[in-house]
């Protein structure tokens, strides 16, 4: 049986109205999934903000037993953002705040899959999970803010690739500047991103010196699964990675450069909860998306760059070795999962891809069941939420807090 596909005025309006669907969907389940509960580092954060305000940075911890106490304010503009909007609106402000920015996030990843898979379905599917996954991580932290910066970082690198436009270089510095500023504890791993890229090169240049082939008998062996290839404007993509790498310079914290070496040679690994190891069995979707790359490796003869090897392999090893890598896997390392995934069918001509996108964009009957199915999620997770407390008693001394400064107000 031949398929015929050819984009009418119709098949094009449809698209625009699943797109919308798409977008209104997110909005909605991020809506619903959002926990309204505040957690201790938000407290922390508002007064750090309060201080900033005030007085400045001064690198001194001011909220500590020990006086002179160094400290290095590594989220200072987060900190001052939420301030301003507990000042203005408070615990509601910041609760709307991480709605927003979780909107804004999984758009982000919307948008970046749809731009490389250009497929309604792929995008919608690997947005969805990234909003029940990435759920947990939706709290007032510097995260909601940096993690959006990650996505957009990989795009752009995707772009200046295909490219070559210098537009994406500037693109890059602005992000950088961004996460030095809002969150320059995870400032390093924005550079981990360009190394899948800068190893494949090295790698082609290796395999391809004369020498090392003869050496290795290369021109014998039988073409391999593995795709080495010379990557277009890769000066270029070396050009944005060092003038990203100067924007450290512009953050006041002064840690950019040294923070991750500093922690991992302290004894947080052991302690916080989530710098410690992965447990596996508590991730299972985590498993699945391994599971489904291994049997789509295992049967079928598709190829892979070593780019995405490396971005998978090191999401994958990154997020066993920390708890909290698990966002980046689940906002990069499921982008590159369903790229291997969308080649697998490709490859096998298979046109199942093309022709689910063509039935439900077109169906309105399977739209407004998803609409139903979505609303209902998110309306019964948002009237579980409804009941959540900003400051939850069970979890913190709040009569104790209000006694004391009823009691003893000069304190």
């Amino acid at each position: 049986m031949i398929y015929l596909y050819y984009e009418s005025s119709d098949d094009m309006s449809n698209k625009v109205k699943f797109r919308l669907f798409s977008i209104f969907s997110i909005i909605v389940l991020c809506i619903g999934l959002t926990f309204k509960y505040l957690q201790n580092d938000t407290f922390y954060i508002i007064k750090l903000g309060e201080f900033i305000c005030k007085y400045g940075i001064d690198l001194k911890d001011h909220y500590c037993w020990i006086t002179n106490l160094a400290y290095t304010y590594p989220h200072w503009l987060y900190d001052l953002i939420i301030y301003y909007i507990y000042d203005l609106f408070g615990y509601n402000g910041i609760y709307v705040s991480v709605i927003i920015c979780f909107i804004l996030l999984v758009l982000c990843v919307y948008f970046v899959n749809l731009k490389i898979h250009k497929n309604e379905i792929v995008s919608f599917l690997v947005s969805i999970i990234a909003i029940f996954r990435l759920s947990m991580f939706a709290v007032a932290r510097s995260q909601i803010i940096s993690l959006p910066m990650f996505i957009l970082e990989v795009y752009c690198i995707h772009k200046l690739i295909e490219s070559g436009k210098n537009r994406y270089i500037i693109y890059l510095c602005i992000l950088s500047l961004i996460i030095a500023n809002v969150h320059a504890t995870t400032w390093l791993f924005y550079f981990i991103l360009f190394l899948p890229f800068i190893g494949e090169f090295l790698v082609f240049k290796v395999i391809q010196n004369k020498k090392i082939r003869k050496l290795y008998k290369l021109d014998n062996i039988k073409e391999s699964r593995i795709i080495v290839e010379n990557i277009d404007n890769l000066k270029k993509v070396l050009i944005g990675f060092v003038l990203s790498f100067l924007m450290g310079i512009f953050s006041p914290s002064r840690i950019c450069y040294i923070y991750v070496f500093k922690i991992m040679m302290g004894n947080s690994q052991n302690v916080l909860l989530e710098h410690l190891p992965l447990t596996v069995i508590s991730q299972p979707f985590f498993i699945c998306a391994i599971l489904v790359l291994i049997i789509v490796l295992a049967f079928s003869n598709t190829k892979l760059y070593l780019r995405e090897i490396f971005m998978i392999g090191g999401l994958t090893f990154m997020s066993l070795m920390s708890t909290r890598h698990l966002a980046f896997f689940y906002t990069i390392g499921v982008l590159y999962i369903a790229i291997v995934c969308v080649r697998c069918l490709k490859n096998m001509g298979d046109k199942t891809l093309d022709i689910l996108e063509n039935y439900v964009v077109n169906s309105k009957i399977i739209c407004v069941l998803l609409l139903v199915f979505i609303i209902s999620i998110s309306g019964y997770n948002f009237y579980k939420h409804s009941d959540e407390e900003f400051v939850p008693e069970e979890d913190y001394p709040v009569e104790a807090v209000e006694y004391i400064k009823d009691t003893f107000p000069y304190l």
